[in-house]
């Protein structure tokens, strides 16, 4: 499987490529009044407003900030159940500071950890070696729990 390698505050995190669209530099947003803080506003992507999320502070690290590496992840993320394989799909970006690469990794190796499942920490997964270095997997469809996609993309039981 290939993953998109990031580094948070030293710790190496890792994203599927499945769920990335396009990585694409830095660029001007909206900030919106009274937003949660994980929301850095609005950007422009290919003519669609789309919302800018801070990764760093969605995996409880200090905010991310704005350098020349740093990068958005632009990744569809589902918006209404995170476990539904044919959920509704919206654009999402994600800032981070140092997004590195993409590598292939077996998720299936059976030395990895699998990682602990706790719900406020639902979207981390696996823990994988690469090269003496570990890499936790981030699930973007479970990083927001449903208050916080309510809040994003409002209501989605009608």
């Amino acid at each position: 499987m290939q993953v998109l390698e990031l580094s948070i505050e030293g710790r190496g995190f890792a994203v599927p490529t499945a769920h990335v669209e396009e990585v694409v530099p830095m660029v001007e947003t909206r900030i919106l009044p009274e937003s949660p803080s994980w929301m850095i506003g609005v950007f422009d992507h290919r003519g669609t407003l789309t919302p800018l999320l801070d990764l760093h502070l969605l995996v409880n690290a200090s905010p991310a900030r704005s350098l020349v590496g740093s990068r958005i992840m632009v990744i569809r993320m589902a918006i209404g159940e995170s476990n539904d394989p044919d959920a509704e799909r919206r654009a999402v970006g994600l800032l981070a500071e140092a997004v590195e690469e993409v590598v292939e990794v077996d998720p299936a190796d059976e030395s990895d950890f699998s990682g602990l499942r706790t719900e406020s920490h639902a979207y981390l997964g696996r823990v994988l070696r690469k090269n003496g270095t570990t890499l936790q997997m981030i699930d973007p469809d479970r990083i927001l729990d449903v208050s916080h996609r309510e809040i994003l993309f409002g209501s989605t039981t009608e």
